[in-house]
């Protein structure tokens, strides 16, 4: 195969000055910067609607021989294409036509050069970028409409299952019947991924976190365990949530209102969800003994510190109170009923 930059040059040199200028500027082959009708019409002094028909002048004038002289690169995207599902993400796309058919990567601007070629031959065909969807390749009709319906089933499936299972067990991989329909979910603009992953709808703050409350709750999840506030503060930053390390006390206040957090020890936060309850050490013991029936101190002690950062002494002093626990004959403890 020709090299690509032979191509586009042999493809531009069928054209007058002024056409060439507009279509190099409005693909980016000289520097890889798409210039718009506005920007293009200003430096040559013609309004836009003018560029616009220049360059649809031009487009017509070498698609036929953009088609025959680009055909290797043509018959590669499409059959690349259909063996990836039939819809592929612009970006992703292009990176796997360059390294299909081993297109030099010292070439300038090949990437653009690429798109070029295929838009103007109009194979595959191209969808733009809208409020919507990423800038995608589709390789026929059929293969973008099931595209759309899988779309349209991964949103609702997202939008009415239980949040934090999704985010946890990534059961929305369940949605996908294989490794294209994987490839599918960059292009929706409202799926989005966050810095550790995690899959989802951006609305949610768990993937496009908005707040230092959300960057908390963010920042518990992935360390997994009990962290001092100052630490989150720290970690926020190095985990590159924030762009500087947020005030402590901001972040303290923050674990104070919010439910999702839980006291286990002195400035010590942890997660509701990972098994922590929030209330006194009492409260704890309470509890685990309505739960777990008389235990001996040992086990008592091991259940506790599962849910607190505290000292064993801590736990046999409370033990003590007799208002609440009483001992029973073989050294078990139980909670005083009322």
């Amino acid at each position: 195969m020709k090299s690509v930059n032979a191509i586009i040059d042999d493809i531009l040199l069928t054209l007058p000055p002024k056409q060439r200028r507009i279509v190099v500027g409005r693909f980016g082959l000289k520097n890889g910067k798409t210039e718009t009708l506005q920007e293009i019409g200003d430096e040559i002094g013609i309004t836009r609607e003018r560029v616009r028909q220049i360059e649809e002048q031009a487009l017509k004038k070498i698609r036929e021989k953009t088609k025959a002289d680009g055909k290797e690169i043509v018959d590669f995207a499409k059959k690349h294409l259909l063996s990836a599902g039939g819809v592929k993400l612009d970006e992703d796309f292009l990176n796997d036509v360059l390294y299909g058919l081993k297109i030099d990567a010292k070439t300038k601007n090949a990437k653009e050069k690429v798109r070029f070629v295929l838009l103007v031959s109009n194979e595959p065909m191209y969808a733009k970028e809208d409020d919507k969807m990423n800038a995608y390749w589709y390789a026929t009709n059929d293969a973008r409409k099931k595209f759309l319906e899988f779309v349209n089933g991964m949103t609702k499936f997202l939008t009415t299952k239980e949040k934090t299972a999704i985010l946890t067990s990534k059961s929305y991989l369940g949605q996908c019947k294989d490794l294209a329909s994987c490839h599918f979910l960059s292009i929706p603009k409202h799926f989005g991924t966050n810095i550790f992953g995690d899959f989802g709808l951006k609305s949610w703050p768990e993937i496009e976190p908005k707040t230092i409350r959300d960057r908390v709750y963010l920042v518990l999840r992935k360390h997994g365990a009990p962290l001092h506030f100052t630490d989150i503060a720290k970690y926020s930053y190095k985990y590159g949530l924030d762009k500087k390390v947020p005030h402590v006390q901001t972040v303290h206040n923050e674990l104070i209102k919010d439910h999702r957090f839980v006291l286990v020890g002195r400035g010590m936060y942890a997660l509701r969800e990972h098994g922590f309850e929030p209330g006194t050490v009492k409260d704890v013991l309470v509890d685990l003994l309505k739960k777990n029936g008389p235990q001996k101190v040992d086990k008592i002690i091991e259940l506790v510190k599962a849910q607190r950062l505290v000292k064993e002494n801590t736990v046999i002093l409370n033990l003590q109170n007799k208002n609440h626990f009483k001992k029973l004959d073989d050294g078990r403890f139980s909670v005083r009923e009322a």
